[in-house]
């Protein structure tokens, strides 16, 4: 009997799926994400004074970094298991602390109510009508578009740091985040559209041809991004929380 197959024609939609996300996704302002990067400057010799003996605090400040908590990252499964509570909890061989998806989120919930996050201020700032995606990969395993999309790719380094990253979390309304994790097409457009906005602010990552992304690319009108209110004194009480919290975290043992 023959076999029959059923035909993808996914790659005939993405171009319509790329302008569609094009006008809904939230990218964080270059001010902010300027503003972050310059007050990680002098963090990073405060955070070298109370991290773990065992982390690697340059995986987290590099040049342009605009990561807002060093430290934390997400676990890859076989490293779950040598923790019995692992989330937001020390790892105590690389001496990073794990979680699951809460901290890239208290950068909204800041610049919206002006508050950490939590269930409630997630609901209360409407945010609950979104979901976060992450542009460039957070994990090692993760990373097999960029090697393939930038030149000069440094193989030593580790992601981490992209987890918390202020650029690399984007504000998608429920239910359209799937093709940024999934179709290849429109990976790349987010990746082009990071890099007009903030340059080359990865770590690991070197030059790109400019040819990676579809040709179709200049169709898309991206939504431009937002300065809230008083997003300064947002970003300066964030800054205040993260400090208190990591301190509280690396110098309480779990």
């Amino acid at each position: 009997m023959e076999n029959f197959k059923f035909e993808n024609k996914s790659e005939e939609v993405e171009r319509e799926l790329a302008i569609i996300l094009g006008l809904v996704t939230h990218h964080i302002h270059p001010e902010i994400v300027k503003y972050i990067s310059e007050r990680n400057i002098d963090f990073k010799e405060s955070f070298k004074g109370f991290c773990h003996p065992k982390l690697n605090f340059d995986d987290f400040f590099y040049e342009g970094s605009d990561c807002i908590f060093p430290g934390i990252r997400r676990p890859i499964n076989i490293e779950k298991k040598h923790l019995k509570r692992w989330k937001n909890n020390i790892y105590e061989k690389d001496g990073t602390i794990f979680n699951d998806n809460t901290y890239p989120r208290h950068l909204w919930t800041y610049l919206s109510l002006n508050k950490t996050y939590s269930s409630g201020s997630w609901i209360q700032s409407g945010l609950n009508y979104f979901e976060l995606a992450h542009v460039f990969g957070h994990k090692e395993s993760e990373r097999d578009l960029e090697k393939e999309v930038f030149e000069n790719f440094d193989h030593s380094t580790k992601p981490y740091s992209l987890f918390t990253s202020a650029s690399n979390v984007v504000l998608i309304p429920k239910g359209f985040a799937k093709p940024t994790d999934q179709m290849i097409n429109v990976k790349k457009c987010f990746y082009k559209r990071h890099l007009n906005l903030y340059g080359n602010n990865l770590i690991g990552i070197g030059e790109s041809n400019n040819l990676f992304a579809p040709e179709w690319y200049n169709d898309i009108e991206w939504k431009e991004p937002s300065l809230p209110t008083n997003w300064k004194e947002k970003i300066d009480n964030l800054l205040d929380y993260r400090d208190k919290h990591l301190k509280n975290k690396y110098l309480t043992k779990s």
